[in-house]
């Protein structure tokens, strides 16, 4: 199996370089200029990490068995919307910056995924899904996890402009 690997490059796409250190995918800059990501560890498993742009100084922000997937920092920066599969299928959580304060938002039986956060980090939309064979529900809710409305049934993934 290859290993997943985290490039950087201009926006025009010339001088691509490979952060050699970082294992992964989904990575996103802070804004004091590191790296969230979705990183491999033992047995290929997925957790969130945080790294300085270099992939020096590695900080794993999550530690469980269960899957975990596609970081997105809250536009202010003090926030990290993610997936997980800790609790049996996969849910969205927000955590602070460093880690602290793990929270589950999102809790039924369908599949929440893909986070996003609203340009004044106060609502996350994300897809729901319960069927794989079907479309994916779009669905909006408060930072703290109150207040989840359906907004687009039978759709895909979305995402906030910032």
């Amino acid at each position: 199996m290859a290993r997943a690997e985290i490039w950087m490059m201009n926006a025009d796409g010339s001088e691509q370089t490979q952060i050699k250190a970082l294992s992964g995918g989904a990575p996103e800059f802070t804004k004091d200029g590191r790296i969230v990501y979705n990183s491999e560890f033992k047995d290929k498993k997925s957790e969130i990490s945080i790294a300085n742009i270099d992939g020096s100084n590695i900080i794993q922000l999550t530690d469980n068995d269960a899957e975990e997937w596609h970081p997105d920092i809250s536009p202010d920066g003090k926030q990290i919307a993610f997936m997980s599969k800790r609790d049996g299928n996969y849910e969205i959580y927000l955590m602070n910056i460093d880690g602290s304060n793990q929270k589950r938002l999102t809790t039924n039986n369908t599949d929440d995924w893909y986070p996003s956060w609203s340009p004044d980090s106060s609502k996350i939309i994300y897809s729901s899904v319960k069927d794989y064979s079907k479309e994916k529900d779009i669905y909006i809710m408060n930072k703290d996890g109150t207040s989840v409305k359906k907004i687009i049934p039978n759709s895909g993934y979305a995402v906030f402009q910032r």
